[in-house]
């Protein structure tokens, strides 16, 4: 039987220097250390990408404490509803239903793998309670579809606890941004609808990584503005077919940046 659970998270680019101490920070009275969790995650999806398309994400992992398959889906930007069922060797039944509008015909196939060490931290509140988990992520991605490819990258990752208020984030961002700390230019795109991390922006497939490297993995975010870019090509074209000539903002168009 499935489970929903909505995840609510912000994603950090990170230099290896680690998570900045967020003591004092939006009520954080303790950090707790909960140690390294080895995960290693497969992500599916279609062999032209339908789902990462959609910013929608399909995984099998194992290791920590959620091992099983994970199916999710944006809500808005930086959150997503995580769609879990038991672990098993192929795509359960009930998650591959869920996404058949977007993949229709296709078959989903394994494209990226992320294994991942995860140092996790619990910030804690005066009393104890959990107000939301940080962790930093060592990450590996080797690409399974459509040719060879691997990265590696460090991000920092904070979600925020069941029935937490989203407003801590962002309380947490202002301390993370003034200990240097920079927000991940695609991590939390996979939620938001632009990357990933659909996730499968978190290796150019899937969720998480440091700027560019996840491209040469998955080619996730390089391969999504090219798309971008000729279709834009292909609009500008199809407007001065008809006589109206190059848009506003557009190469050639007046006003606009000359660049994509």
């Amino acid at each position: 039987m499935a489970e929903t659970k909505r995840e609510i998270e912000r994603k950090y680019e990170s230099d290896d220097s680690g998570l900045p101490d967020l003591t004092g920070v939006a009520g954080v009275a303790s950090v707790l250390d909960q140690g390294v969790a080895e995960l290693d995650a497969t992500y599916y999806d279609t062999s032209d990408l339908r789902l990462a398309a959609a910013s929608i994400t399909l995984r099998r992992r194992t290791g920590g404490s959620d091992a099983g398959w994970h199916l999710k889906l944006p809500v808005a930007a930086g959150i997503r509803d995580e769609i879990r069922a038991p672990l098993s060797d192929a795509v359960p039944d009930e998650l591959a239903g869920l996404v058949r509008s977007r993949v229709r015909e296709g078959q989903l196939v394994p494209v990226v793998r992320l294994r991942s060490a995860r140092d996790v931290r619990l910030l804690l509140d005066a009393e104890g309670r959990l107000l939301a988990e940080a962790s930093v992520d060592a990450v590996r991605a080797d690409r399974l579809f459509g040719g060879e490819g691997s990265a590696q990258w460090t991000e920092i990752e904070v979600e925020l606890a069941d029935g937490g208020d989203p407003a801590l984030l962002d309380k947490l961002d202002k301390g993370l941004r003034k200990a240097g700390v920079r927000p991940s230019n695609v991590g939390v795109e996979a939620g938001a609808g632009p990357r990933g991390d659909g996730a499968q922006e978190e290796a150019g497939q899937g969720e998480g990584g440091g700027r560019g490297r996840r491209g040469e993995a998955g080619g996730g975010g390089e391969g999504r503005r090219q798309r971008q870019r000729q279709g834009r090509r292909q609009r500008q074209r199809q407007g001065e077919g008809q006589g109206q000539g190059p848009r506003r903002g557009t190469a050639g168009g007046r006003g606009g940046s000359g660049g994509a």
